[in-house]
């Protein structure tokens, strides 16, 4: 080897280095955080602020979903037979029991907007505010069909930083327990 060589080679393993060591003593960001739940209202879920009054032909908001940074006050895993998971931005929220048909409005306090539609048993980017709408063209996820596809159980919208997983129900006990704990007895699914 130069000279030349060794002059660019080792300060960049020194950089290379320092990285590293910094990496493993700075605080990692946990994205399991317990955002709380998605409950029915619409509501912000940047700013965790109350969103506009909804215009007429807006989704009823008895079907919307409200983004709240708030623990649930009696954390429960309802039964059903699939779970939605949804991660809006660093806001990774508690496992959905899917138990009807319906729309979920995911909406931003920046005006980033997304529609779930789920089912018993599946989900659905049914729209999305953003440019590209490779989230909507992401198609449908089942119970069935989640192990062919490419994404596999998720639908993912990068503008608008919303992250949709659909969960069997021994995913959801594992991701629940990991933000509260072991179930009672009584409660296991």
């Amino acid at each position: 080897m130069k000279k030349k060589d060794l002059k660019i080679i080792i300060p960049i393993l020194a950089l290379a280095l320092i990285l590293l060591i910094l990496s493993q003593v700075l605080p990692r960001e946990n994205k399991q955080a317990n955002a709380g739940a998605l409950v029915t209202a619409t509501v912000a879920a940047d700013k965790l602020t109350p969103s506009p009054a909804k215009e007429a032909g807006s989704p009823n908001p008895e079907t919307s979903a409200q983004a709240t940074p708030e623990p649930s006050p009696m954390p429960t895993l309802a039964p059903a037979r699939a779970y939605l998971k949804v991660q809006i931005g660093s806001f990774v929220f508690e496992p959905l029991a899917l138990t009807e048909n319906r729309d979920l409005d995911l909406t931003q306090a920046d005006g980033k907007q997304n529609i779930v539609r789920v089912t018993p048993e599946s989900i659905i980017m049914h729209s999305a505010n953003c440019d590209n709408q490779d989230c909507v063209h992401q198609g449908m996820v089942s119970l069935e069909n989640r192990g062919n596809r490419v994404l596999q159980n998720m639908i993912v919208c990068l503008p608008n930083q919303v992250v949709l997983q659909l969960l069997d129900p021994q995913e959801a006990l594992v991701d629940w327990e990991s933000a509260h704990g072991p179930l009672p007895e009584a409660e296991t699914l």
